[in-house]
Order: C-alpha cells, then sequence, then structure tokens
C-alpha cells in the first residue's frame, strides 16, 4: 500500500474480473498491470529496461504501438487546471518532476530519450514533450504509465511516509462514472451535509453480499446519492429511500433529469446559465434591493425571490435552511432551469456564510463561483455525453457498464445512464418517500440500511434532540433488519473546523447503543470474519474530508 495508490498481488490459479472491481468502487481512479516498483534511491536503469521487456514480450502484439507517459509536473499541471479539484484529492501527489529526476547516475529525461530514439522506438509511443492536451491524442486502449508515489508512515493510509517510489504500469481501465465528478456538488442540492458518492460506494461494497432481491434503505435520503449509486450498480434489489424533508422527491429527479440529459441539452443548459446570469448579477441584486416592486419573471430573478422566501420564513437560522412543505409546492411549480438557479444560489448562500459574516465575499460573487464550479463540471459531463453518443456502444443489458475506448484507455460508464426517464421518474415516485421520519421503520421489512444520520454539522439540532433521534432510530433500525440484516452508517470521528461534534455521535457511544438495543430486542450482533492483508484495512473504516472532518464507519449485522 502507498499514499496514492496500492499494488495487490493476484496469485496463480486466482482470476479477477478487473473491469468490476474499478467500475463497482468509488474511489478506484484507474487500474491494469503492474510493471516496475522500486525505491527511488535503489532504481537503477537495466532493472527497469528489463521489467519493460518481459512486460512487453507477454503483454503486445507485433506492430502494435503502445503510448509511454511519466505523468510528469511539467507536461500536466497548469494544464489540467479545469479538473484540479479532482485530481488534487487523488492522483496529484503521482506527479514526477521529471527534469529532475534520475534512476541511478543516469537522468531520466536522457533514459526517456534513449527509450524514444533507440530501445523501444518500434514498440513504445513516447509524446513529444509539453501539454499533454496538445500532445496526447492516442485513444489506443491501453497507456504506460510512470509515475511516483510514496510510502505510509507508521501503517496509517491518511499520512505519506518519507519512501518514495518509482511505479510503471498499464492502465487498462479507468472509472468514469459522472457521479463522481460532482460529488458533493449534484446540481439539485439542499444542505452540504451532502454524502459523497464516493463515500456511498464504499458502503454498499461494505456490506457485500448483499442478499439478492433483498430491501435496501437509506432514512436519511437526501439528494438521492444512495438512490442514484443503488441503480448505477444495477443491483437487483428494492431500494426504499425516505427523507424528513419534504423535498426529497424533487431532489432526486432533477438530479435524475441533469444526469439523463443529452449533450446538446446539457450545452444549452450551460448556455441559459450563462446568459441568465452574465448580465452583471451586482446590477442585478441592486436593482432588487432598490425597486422591490419590479417584478422581473427571469428565472434568475425568480430563483432569487424564492431564496428570499425561504429566509423569511427562518430568521433565526444559520447553518441549513428547512424546506416546508409549503416552500416544496411553490418550488416544484417553477420550471427546471429556475430550480437549478435557486440551488445555485442555495448553495452560495450555505457555503459562503462566513465569508458574509467578514465581508471578504458578497452574494454577487458567491453565487459567480458556485455557478462556475457547476459549469466547469458540466463541461466534464458533456464530453462524456459526447463520447457516449458518438460511439458505437453495444449495450450489454447484463452489465452495470460501458466500456468506451478513452485517450489513455478503456473507460467504464454506468449504463444507468441510457435508461428511459419516464421510467426512472416512475422508480422515484414509487422508492422515494419524503416527509418520512427515519423513526418510522416497518418491522422485519429490511435486508440493509446505508445511512448517514446527521450529526450537528453544518445543521441546527439540539444536542437533547439529537441524542433522542439517535437512541429512536437505532432501536427503529434494528427491528426493521430481517434476520441476517445489516446496519452500516457513517458518523464523525473528528472535526477539522473547530466546531464541537455533539457527545451523543461518538462512534463508542452509538456502537454500545446498538449493543444495547440489540440485546433488548434478543438480537445478536455479530460482524463476519475477513482474512485482510494488511492491518490499515481492519475495521472500523474511515473516510477523510480534508476540509471539515474525518468520518467513521460502523458496520453490524444481525441475527
Amino acid at each position: 500500500m502507498f499514499f496514492g495508490s496500492s499494488a495487490v498481488f493476484i496469485p496463480k490459479g486466482i482470476s479477477l474480473d478487473l473491469n468490476k472491481v474499478v467500475f463497482d468502487s468509488g474511489y478506484i481512479h484507474s487500474a491494469g498491470r503492474s510493471i516496475f516498483i522500486r525505491n527511488i534511491k535503489k532504481a537503477k536503469k537495466n532493472e527497469f529496461f528489463d521489467s519493460l521487456d518481459i512486460h512487453l514480450s507477454r503483454n503486445t502484439v507485433s506492430g502494435d504501438e503502445i503510448p509511454f507517459i511519466v505523468y510528469a509536473h511539467e507536461d500536466f499541471s497548469g494544464h489540467d487546471k479545469d479538473s484540479y479539484e479532482l485530481i488534487d484529492r487523488g492522483i496529484e501527489q503521482c506527479k514526477i518532476y521529471v527534469e529532475k529526476m534520475s534512476m541511478g547516475s543516469h537522468r531520466l529525461s536522457s533514459i526517456l530519450n534513449e527509450m524514444q530514439t533507440v530501445k523501444y522506438k518500434d514498440k513504445l509511443l513516447i509524446p513529444k514533450a509539453g501539454s499533454y492536451l496538445i500532445h496526447h491524442n492516442f485513444r489506443k486502449g491501453r497507456t504506460i504509465w510512470l509515475i511516483s508515489d510514496r510510502s505510509l508512515s507508521g501503517g496509517q493510509i491518511s499520512n505519506a511516509g518519507t519512501i518514495r517510489y518509482y511505479i510503471c504500469y498499464e492502465q487498462l481501465l479507468k472509472n468514469d462514472s459522472p457521479f463522481f465528478f460532482f460529488d458533493e456538488n449534484k446540481p439539485a442540492w439542499k444542505s452540504h451535509t451532502t454524502l459523497p458518492h464516493s463515500l456511498t460506494a464504499a458502503l454498499i461494497n461494505a456490506t457485500r453480499p448483499i442478499v439478492s432481491g433483498g430491501v435496501i434503505c437509506d432514512p436519511f435520503a437526501g439528494t438521492g446519492t444512495t438512490w442514484l449509486e443503488i441503480k448505477r450498480l444495477q443491483l437487483n434489489n428494492k431500494i426504499i429511500c425516505s427523507d424528513l424533508s419534504p423535498a426529497a422527491s424533487i431532489l432526486h429527479s432533477d438530479n435524475i433529469c441533469f444526469f439523463n440529459m443529452s449533450s446538446s441539452e446539457l450545452s444549452s443548459l450551460v448556455d441559459q446559465l450563462k446568459a441568465c446570469c452574465s448580465s452583471d448579477v451586482s446590477a442585478i441584486n441592486m436593482q432588487h434591493e432598490l425597486f422591490p416592486e419590479i417584478k422581473t419573471s427571469t428565472p434568475y430573478f425568480i430563483a432569487l425571490s424564492l431564496l428570499d422566501k425561504l429566509k423569511e420564513e427562518q430568521q433565526d437560522e444559520d447553518q441549513e435552511y428547512f424546506l416546508s412543505n409549503t416552500f416544496v409546492d411553490q418550488l416544484t411549480t417553477t420550471n427546471f432551469l429556475t430550480r437549478i438557479i435557486f440551488y445555485i444560489a442555495l448553495r452560495a448562500e450555505l457555503r459562503f456564510q462566513g465569508g458574509f459574516k467578514r465581508k471578504s465575499v458578497d452574494f454577487a460573487s458567491a453565487f459567480k463561483k458556485s455557478l462556475n464550479k457547476l459549469v466547469d463540471q458540466i463541461d466534464m459531463l458533456i464530453l462524456l455525453r459526447n463520447e457516449i453518443e458518438t460511439s458505437n456502444i453495444d449495450v450489454n443489458t447484463e452489465c452495470s457498464y460501458l466500456t468506451i475506448t478513452g485517450t489513455y484507455s478503456n473507460k467504464l460508464i454506468p449504463v444507468f445512464l441510457l435508461d428511459e426517464l419516464s421510467q426512472l421518474k416512475k422508480c422515484i415516485e414509487l422508492e422515494v418517500k419524503p416527509s418520512v421520519d427515519a423513526r418510522q421503520l416497518e418491522p422485519n421489512s429490511i435486508d440493509l440500511i446505508i445511512c448517514d444520520p446527521p450529526y450537528g454539522f453544518n445543521t441546527n439540532e439540539e444536542d437533547g434532540g439529537l441524542a433522542q433521534l439517535y437512541s429512536e432510530f437505532i432501536a427503529k433500525a434494528i427491528a426493521a433488519l430481517r434476520p441476517n440484516g445489516q446496519l452500516i452508517l457513517c458518523l464523525p470521528a473528528e472535526s477539522y473546523t473547530g466546531r464541537d461534534l455533539p457527545y451523543c455521535t461518538r462512534s463508542d457511544i452509538i456502537s454500545r447503543q446498538i449493543q444495547i438495543k440489540a440485546h433488548e430486542q434478543g438480537r445478536l450482533v455479530y460482524q463476519t470474519s475477513k482474512s485482510l492483508p494488511h492491518s490499515s484495512l481492519a475495521p472500523p473504516y474511515y473516510w477523510e474530508s480534508e476540509r471539515a472532518l474525518r468520518r467513521t464507519i460502523l458496520h453490524y449485522r444481525f441475527q
């Protein structure tokens, strides 16, 4: 295990469905065959060439040139700023300063020149130095990469060690699920306590195998993360998603409408978003403040008026707003564009609260930042949609993913993106229940409960009420689970912002409550035994959010 990647040894006699591993995970960027891994201080050119020779002799055919790329700061950094946030959360630390590095007494730049002109002239396709956007147009279905990574410090996954490694591998697959472009920033948005898609996929995978045809429930469904992930994985399970918010159905529906849009529809949406907000937002806001009696029918103004009404309803709210039935009825009467703009405005209002109080940012600037971030993500989705629409895809209905040849390797895309929108909306009507309390679960009706309950972080629950919610919910959840049913939930482990976390959300307190309430109901709590290769992979699992908090994942089964 390395800080940003890992190498897995597969013994002979064991086969691996790498496509399924990459696609089903929500956290693997790409994967392929390992070629050469060596401590940078000990790496030698001849060893590197020997490893490449062995790999090429086994995995190439005559006349087939494979792209070979160094993941170099010089060729990528600065040019990849459009996707920097995604890269920074994963593969940024794997870049190499290629013009400064060596293998023993040989400069890496000299080694690359020898590979390009002599050693692998007809076997490897090594691009010119410079921006990858200009020189990398391969679409060969696979690429050999040379990257760098660090060791782990003290065996802790979150801490980088001091030892650096060269890692050379052949990338065969890339996970290109659009849900991970957006992660916590899906267009239909209610609060910044959204469960990340990558984390949700991890929760689902930790519960495998799930009973085929069994019932999966998320009683804190929010904007639809769990529902979307189950649909993405094409699990053969009944879904029950509920949320106390009356807005749950429309949030789910708007998100699925968005992800189901074609490239042309998405491009039109981007143009509309830019057009209705391009005229100076500050001027629009000023006009609204000076002449409130002027009724403007632009989507931006309507969305802003909705936000004003929401704020008026809840004068004392500081962290997030509750969307009442009356408000949701008003929101539902507006068109899709207006709702998207409202979500952007709400996002700006909540995410920049500290800046508003410090007067370091005004609403117009916050809105533009939120809009631009969403537009950048939509642009990535447009590129993906274009690839889907222009590729000759043979859709295998038995498979949960599409395979498309990308720039560096095959890309895996959810087949769910091709489902009929009308059918998906019918599913939402049946499977998503708004205004339902998480403590209303039906006894002996569920096989798996996945949840991210509120824990007083960016929300307004009183500690006493939150403690009561946890106590009552845990009892109801255990009663709702069938024999061998599972409960997996996220809890805060550590706050990075200085905000106090309620005592009742501590994992040791919750785990004791689970054991006590299971005992009261005559249920046996157990965890399945597992053979794990590394102590860092043992439960409890943790999930890092570098800006806000660290989460812990608790997982139980009940007889």
